[in-house]
């Protein structure tokens, strides 16, 4: 593990370091694996399709692993599966009255704002026969004020509040289930079990209308009703017209 005091992403670290190993020879990828970046601040933070994700700092967590890939055609829904369940486990056992819920796909709630973001990006093998390594970066508010946050997040944004004790025991949780949940994906069972957990800790139940964006930021969205979570992560949504569609990218937004 490495702690930096700040970074432009810890992503953006992380798949430098990726490129690197892969230009130096798989052996060199091998070791990198498991790798872990903490920065305790980010000038570049970036949420999903290149958006800011806003990092003031503080005693926030920003967070990226450097993962080993295994063979599943939802490989980003799944480790953004796992990381969130990693948020909300972490999240219970520093603060067992906390309320954490997960808003597919990649954000983490608590007391109705969103505490958390989680960025899963892959790196390419240069001879184009598949992904190399897994970059899982997950970014937490942890005691952070109303204005520390710019003036379009107030009142969306929200925050743990956790002293220096619980801070650590919320950092060491966390680490632990991200490679016990993402490990375990390649295990008999262990997609299952994810999804379940995840299942249960879901904002979003059957029956609740939603409005679905393709492209997050453009156009009016389209109704519709949540059916469920399938057991790839995906999302399950019927349209007004009877059409059912299961989402595995783009963004939802729910229906006060």
């Amino acid at each position: 593990m490495e702690i930096f005091d700040e970074l432009d992403s810890t992503n953006d670290e992380a798949k430098r370091r990726v490129q690197k190993a892969l230009e130096a020879g798989g052996k060199e990828l091998q070791k990198i694996y498991g790798a872990v970046l903490i920065a305790r601040k980010q000038t570049a933070g970036r949420g999903r399709r290149g958006r800011v994700f806003v990092s003031p700092g503080g005693d926030s967590l920003y967070i990226s692993f450097i993962l080993m890939p295994y063979g599943d055609s939802n490989l980003n829904i799944l480790f953004t599966a796992a990381a969130a369940v990693a948020v909300c486990r972490a999240a219970h056992t520093a603060l067992p009255e906390a309320d954490s819920r997960i808003k597919w796909i990649n954000d983490v709630y608590s007391d109705g704002r969103k505490v958390c973001g989680i960025l899963t990006e892959g790196g390419s093998n240069p001879n184009g026969s598949g992904i190399a390594a897994v970059v899982l970066g997950i970014g937490v508010n942890i005691n952070l004020r109303e204005e520390d946050f710019p003036p379009e997040l107030q009142g969306v944004a929200g925050s743990f509040v956790l002293n220096e004790k619980e801070r650590d025991r919320f950092v060491s949780t966390l680490i632990e289930n991200v490679f016990s949940l993402t490990d375990g994906l390649g295990e008999d069972g262990g997609k299952a079990a994810l999804i379940d957990e995840y299942r249960a800790l879901s904002l979003l139940e059957p029956g609740q209308e939603v409005t679905v964006y393709a492209l997050p930021g453009e156009g009016k969205g389209i109704p519709a009703e949540v059916i469920g979570i399938d057991d790839d992560g995906g999302l399950k949504v019927r349209y007004a017209d009877g059409r059912q569609e299961t989402l595995r990218s783009g963004e939802i937004s729910k229906k006060a």
